[in-house]
C-alpha cells in the first residue's frame, strides 16, 4: 500500500496527518508512507522526526495583497503543482490524504486531477480556505465537527469521524495523573492552559482568582506558556505562593503541587494535566477540543479572537450547543466573568457532571480508526 500525506503550517494540520500515518503503519506494516509539504514548514521536521520520508514541494500562501506579492505566490504554487504531478506519477500512490493548510494544496489538486483516490480531513467547525477549494475536487471529507452550511454536493462526500487523539491522552488514568502532579485525590482540580504560546489574558484573569479558589479547596494547575511564565510567576510570588523556576520545571520528572498550586511554563506530558482535571479552561483549537471531548471534560472556553475565519468561535459553539462547555468572549474576559463561569462549571457539581457527560458524548475516541476505515474503503484495499 502506497500512501502520500500532506498537511502543514501549524501543528493542528500536521499532528492529525502523523496520527493517521502511524495507524496506517501499524495496520499495514509493509506500506510506503511519504509526507509532502513545505520545505520550510514545521511539517518537514515533525515528519522526519516521526520516521517518515519527507519530500518538499514549492508552496506559498496569500498573506498580503498587491500584485508584487500575488505574482510570486502564484508562481511558487504553479511550480508546486508541477512537482506534485511528477511525484504522483513516480510513486503511484493508492491514496492521497490531506489535513489542511496551503502546503497540501498542490498534492491533492494534482491527485484529484489524475483520478487518484483523495481524502481530506477538516479539523475545525468551519472550513479553512485551502480545504474549501480542495473540497470540490476530493473524493471524501472527514469532519471533526458537523458543518451545516456546506453545499449539498460537498455534504454528500462528508463523514463525521472526529479528530485523532494521541494514545497517551486516552490511556492515562486520573488517579495516576494526580499522583504524578502531586495533587490530592479528594479535592477538585482546575486546569488552565492557553496553548503552547500561552495567553496573557487568560493568565491574568485566573491569577486574580488564585487566592479565593485555593481558599475554597480548589487545586490549580496553571500552564502559562513559556514566554509568559516569568511575569505570571512574579504575581504568584507576591501572593506568597510557592513557584518552581522554569529550569526546575523543564527538568522535573514528576511534580509536587505546593498546597494545591502548580504553576508551569509548559508541560510536555499534557495527558497528566488533562486527565487529572475536573474542569479545563482554555482556548478552542480543534486538537485541544478533541482531547477534551475524548476524555469527557467539562470546559470553559475563551476562543482566540484572531484565529483564521474565526474558527475557534465555531469550534466552541459546537460544544456549547451540546451542553458540554461554557463560552466567554475574549473581549469580555475578566476575573469577574471567569469567576461567574467557575461558579457554574466548577462548583455546581451536578452541572459539571452533566457537562462532562455531554462532552464525552461528543468525543470520538476511535477517530483515527474511523478515518482509516474511510481511507481504506476509498482506496478499495
Amino acid at each position: 500500500m502506497n500512501v502520500m500525506l500532506s498537511g502543514g503550517g501549524t501543528g493542528g494540520h500536521i499532528y492529525p496527518a502523523l496520527a493517521v500515518a502511524e495507524a496506517l503503519r501499524q495496520q499495514y506494516p509493509d506500506s510506503t508512507l511519504i509526507y509532502v509539504g513545505n520545505a520550510d514548514g514545521m511539517e518537514h521536521t515533525l515528519a522526519e522526526e516521526a520516521g517518515y520520508q519527507f519530500i518538499p514541494v514549492s508552496v506559498a500562501g496569500f498573506k498580503k495583497r498587491g500584485l508584487l506579492h500575488v505574482l510570486p505566490v502564484l508562481y511558487k504554487n504553479w511550480q508546486g503543482l508541477r512537482q506534485a504531478k511528477e511525484l504522483l506519477r513516480k510513486f503511484c500512490p493508492d491514496l492521497v490524504i490531506g489535513t489542511g493548510g496551503y502546503a497540501c494544496g498542490p498534492l491533492l489538486l494534482e491527485a484529484a486531477r489524475l483520478h487518484i483516490p483523495t481524502l481530506l480531513h477538516e479539523q475545525n467547525a468551519i472550513m479553512g480556505k485551502t480545504n474549501k477549494i480542495l473540497s470540490r475536487y476530493v473524493n471524501k471529507i472527514c469532519l471533526t465537527f458537523p458543518i451545516a452550511d456546506l453545499p449539498a454536493a460537498i455534504t454528500a462526500k462528508t463523514v463525521l469521524t472526529g479528530l485523532p487523539v494521541r494514545q497517551a491522552i486516552l490511556q492515562t488514568e486520573a488517579a495516576a495523573a494526580r499522583k504524578w502532579l502531586g495533587l490530592a485525590d479528594d479535592k477538585p482540580v482546575l486546569l488552565l492552559t492557553g496553548g503552547s504560546q500561552g495567553a496573557r489574558h487568560l493568565n491574568q484573569a485566573l491569577a486574580e482568582l488564585w487566592p479565593e479558589l485555593l481558599a475554597a479547596g480548589v487545586q490549580i494547575v496553571h500552564i502559562t506558556g513559556e514566554k509568559l511564565f516569568a511575569e505570571t510567576a512574579e504575581q504568584a510570588k507576591k501572593l506568597g505562593l510557592s513557584v518552581m523556576t522554569a529550569e526546575e520545571a523543564a527538568s522535573a520528572e514528576t511534580f509536587k503541587a505546593q498546597n494545591g498550586f502548580l504553576l508551569l511554563p509548559y508541560l510536555h506530558h499534557m495527558e497528566y494535566a488533562m486527565s487529572a482535571a475536573d474542569l479545563v479552561v482554555g482556548r478552542a483549537g480543534a486538537s485541544f477540543l478533541a482531547e477534551v471531548m475524548a476524555l469527557g471534560k467539562a470546559t470553559v472556553l475563551v476562543p482566540y479572537p484572531y484565529a483564521a475565519g474565526n474558527h475557534q468561535v465555531y469550534n466552541a459553539q459546537s460544544m456549547v450547543e451540546a451542553g458540554a462547555a461554557l463560552l466567554i468572549d475574549d473581549a469580555a474576559l475578566s476575573a469577574q466573568s471567569l469567576r461567574t463561569a467557575l461558579q457554574k462549571a466548577l462548583f455546581d457539581i451536578k452541572l459539571r457532571d452533566n457537562m462532562a457527560a455531554n462532552s464525552a458524548a461528543l468525543g470520538k475516541r476511535d477517530a483515527v480508526a474511523n478515518i482509516i476505515q474511510t481511507a481504506t474503503a476509498l482506496a478499495k484495499l
